[in-house]
């Protein structure tokens, strides 16, 4: 596996992984330039992308785990938690307040072995997307 940080990604590769995970492919987002990101990683097994994480940030206080997807032929191997500890470590040395992510109530047990807990927050989606 090869651990990629920061540098530019196929929107179709992305679209790809998500679809592969269950999420809906949003590739024209991805197209889109205005879509930046604070601090990403992306894994690759030769040339296919087989996993995720990209983060959102002010780069001072509050940083979000936007995403974080490992193709389902490759989970249960320690891509999803190196990519974690990878992306805590880089946001703690930077000095990130506070670390954000939303994710669905099965993967808690997950979540929680890297020190997140739960509040109570909201989530709307506004449209449908591709």
């Amino acid at each position: 596996m090869n651990f990629v940080e920061n540098a530019p990604i196929n929107a179709k590769q992305i679209a790809d992984l998500r679809e592969a995970v269950g999420w809906n492919r949003m590739e024209s987002s991805y197209e889109n330039d205005q879509m930046t990101s604070y601090f990403h990683i992306s894994v690759y097994d030769e040339n296919k992308l087989v996993g995720i994480i990209d983060t959102v940030s002010n780069g001072i206080t509050d940083a979000y785990i936007q995403d974080l997807m490992v193709h389902p032929d490759y989970q249960g191997k320690g891509i999803g938690t190196e990519l974690m500890n990878r992306t805590i470590a880089y946001l703690k040395v930077r000095k990130i307040y506070m670390i954000s992510v939303i994710f669905d109530e099965s993967l808690l047990p997950f979540y929680k072995r890297f020190g997140f807990f739960t509040m109570f927050a909201g989530q709307m989606q506004t449209f449908e997307s591709d």
